[in-house]
């Protein structure tokens, strides 16, 4: 007679991990494994989809027919909030967007332009002019009080607006953040009529006699 310590069990095929540590059979062993895996993917499509929307959103640029977002601008301070389709609701609005306030570009011809040329928009029917960029609010009241004129300068120090244009430019190797394309639009009532945004650091397009001729 064989002594016990030669005596080999056999040893039962395997089931898969559930099965072994949570001793189930085949079938419920082969549910609880489809349950895991669905749940794992019911978390990770939540999770992506809405991004994936979100992102293709971002990357649709404002046209004609938009209508302005409800985002949340500065005037002065961090406390001196507005809204910006309240702002506009029932006007004539000229929205200026720059990359950055004192740039040369920027504080050199582009604003210059609108500030220059306020009068002759207004004759033209444009009740405001506004000019927003990704500044903190105390950098756009200084650059407002620098260059004068009829303008509204207002801060998008969060680049919300930025976002829901589908204008976030990646100027982080000069100015160190995202900040928002070069561009101006008109919008009647709050939704836009005529937007033009410039390619890189051009002004070809969103110049202030560039607006008075789409007026």
């Amino acid at each position: 007679r064989r002594s016990s310590k030669h005596v080999q069990h056999r040893r039962p095929p395997p089931m898969g991990f559930l099965s072994h540590a949570m001793k189930l059979n085949g079938t419920t062993a082969c549910v609880a494994t489809n349950l895991v895996i669905g749940i794992a993917l019911g978390g990770l499509l939540t999770h992506m989809l809405p991004c994936a929307y979100l992102q293709l959103r971002r990357k649709r640029q404002v046209k004609p027919g938009d209508r302005l977002p409800a985002v949340t601008l500065y005037g002065s301070t961090p406390d001196e909030t507005c809204n910006l389709a309240e702002l506009c609701k029932g006007k004539n609005v000229v929205l200026v967007g720059v990359p950055g306030a004192f740039t040369p570009t920027c504080s050199q011809t582009h604003l210059p332009g609108f500030t220059k040329d306020a009068p002759a928009l207004k004759a033209k029917g444009i009740d405001r002019v506004v000019c927003v960029a990704v500044n903190d609010p105390f950098v756009m009241a200084a650059w407002g009080k620098a260059l004068g004129g009829d303008v509204t300068y207002l801060s998008d120090m969060h680049g919300h607006l930025a976002q829901e244009l589908g204008i976030v430019l990646d100027a982080s190797p000069k100015l160190g953040n995202k900040r928002c394309k070069r561009f101006a639009l008109i919008a009647e009532d709050g939704v836009v009529t005529v937007a033009r945004v410039e390619d890189g650091g051009a002004l070809s397009c969103s110049r202030s006699q560039d607006i008075l001729a789409a007026l």
